[in-house]
């Protein structure tokens, strides 16, 4: 079983990576920080001639991706979603499946996936829309979703004090071992 972790935070070392560590603490993991990558946003030509995709570092990132079983995805929850680059990351996923390279979407069916949101503000009142987003994405996906963790931080460390999000860290953690 290969896992990818997914940072959708423009900061290291912040609370939702440390969070997505604790899970995966004592497994191999395919760390991918988005931010040390050029990611462009999607260029749409579903209704004009096919032009050119952006010339980036997207093909490598999500080749790594497909390569995994399990797929952690971690992103601080920005205005009730996903981290800009998470997002741009998933746009993406429309320029592959418009050139289906590699039978993407038969790729994607085989995942698992979580996702970890951390936020400051009632994240789990206010992280709903998130994990709704990426119930909607993978359900497109067929990647089975097997759960999420909606924990409370602001600055760096603040969520080693949510009790609940530690809790759920080890619920998935047992799944991973199963």
């Amino acid at each position: 079983m290969g896992i990818a972790v997914i940072y959708g935070s423009s900061r290291r070392k912040g609370n939702s990576e440390q969070l997505a560590d604790l899970v995966v603490e004592g497994f191999e993991a395919d760390k991918i920080h988005l931010s040390d990558y050029t990611i462009e946003p999607i260029r749409d030509y579903r209704h004009t001639e096919k032009g050119p995709y952006p010339d980036d570092d997207y093909y490598h990132v999500i080749e790594r991706v497909l390569a995994q079983d399990v797929l952690l995805f971690a992103t601080p929850i920005y205005w009730y979603g996903a981290s800009g680059l998470t997002k741009t990351f998933i746009d993406r996923w429309s320029q592959s499946l418009r050139e289906d390279r590699d039978n993407f979407l038969a790729k994607f069916a085989t995942k698992t996936a979580w996702v970890i949101g951390i936020g400051d503000d009632e994240p789990q009142v206010k992280g709903i829309p998130l994990v709704q987003q990426f119930q909607h994405i993978f359900e497109f996906t067929r990647t089975t979703f097997a759960g999420h963790i909606l924990g409370q931080g602001n600055k760096p460390g603040d969520i080693v004090q949510d009790a609940e999000a530690l809790a759920k860290v080890e619920e998935i953690r047992a799944k991973l071992r199963a």
